[in-house]
């Protein structure tokens, strides 16, 4: 009798978990976990303006304590390779830069850019997928470290440099130490060169930047939704998260877990790339 009690009662509390949390993990993705975390940044950092009075950017503040329901993410960015079988699947055109419609020699496991966000959605869709929310990347990146700066943590650069990925000599405001180029190339490297965060995602931070889900506002963080946040309505452009290779503001705020960046959705971008969720 108490044995069938048990059973019932864990029966129960699985059938209260959200659905992603009910199943093992698609190949290839990682199950991130239902639950708050403080989404946007906690304190200020002033850059330089052409006037004499430093601004600070403001789209990603002020900080939202926000609840996010289990999801699955890749574990790695779309790759080059993974592209070609949708393109070959769907007919779609292949991005500009491939030579003649193939992918550029030993760069089958790099990520696959010059998507724009039209085409990274339909891949997505092919999949069964989808792109991440702002919130559901955010709180990917951040590896379980809530309120870090950076995803490995508080510490301006990370020790081995091999989450941050940024181009050569971007030298951070507080240190005087550049940071160092990508395996000295200048551009992407194939994903998962470098060490996963806590959650086991592979350039979150770095590499190429990434689509996500939610169109821009600059002004939405004042009133964003506390539950399941999934940005503005409509608007001109879509955010883009994680700091590429070719970010190199002075300011080193592109390195933050909570940087925000944007283009417009038919924009295809050597430095943006993709990964899905679902």
């Amino acid at each position: 009798m108490r044995k069938r009690m048990l059973f019932a009662i864990v029966l129960s509390a699985f059938a209260m978990l959200p659905a992603a949390a009910q199943t093992a993990a698609p190949d290839g993705m990682v199950l991130i976990p239902a639950g708050k975390f403080w989404m946007g940044r906690t304190f200020s950092i002033f850059l330089d303006s052409g006037d004499l009075v430093p601004r600070d950017k403001m789209d990603d503040r002020p900080a939202n304590y926000i609840y996010v329901d289990a999801f699955y993410i890749d574990k790695y960015e779309v790759t080059n390779a993974d592209y070609a079988r949708f393109v070959e699947a769907k007919g779609v055109r292949p991005p500009w830069h491939w030579p003649e419609g193939q992918i550029p020699k030993g760069e089958d496991k790099f990520p696959v850019a010059n998507v724009n966000w039209y085409e990274a959605t339909d891949y997505c869709k092919w999949l069964g997928k989808r792109l991440p929310t702002e919130a559901e990347f955010e709180r990917a990146a951040r590896g379980g470290l809530d309120r870090a700066h950076y995803a490995w943590g508080d510490d301006t650069i990370d020790k081995n440099d091999e989450l941050a990925l940024l181009a050569p000599q971007v030298a951070l405001r507080n240190t005087a130490t550049p940071v160092p180029a990508t395996l000295g190339r200048p551009g992407a490297n194939a994903v998962g060169t470098f060490a996963p965060n806590g959650y086991g995602l592979y350039d979150i931070i770095g590499n190429v930047m990434e689509w996500t889900n939610d169109w821009y506002d600059s002004n939405y963080y004042p009133f964003m939704p506390k539950d399941n946040p999934r940005g503005p309505e409509s608007g001109r452009y879509k955010s883009v998260r994680g700091a590429g290779y070719a970010d190199q503001g002075g300011h080193g705020m592109e390195k933050l877990v909570s940087y925000r960046n944007f283009s417009d959705p038919d924009t295809r971008m050597t430095t943006i790339g993709f990964r899905c969720a679902k």
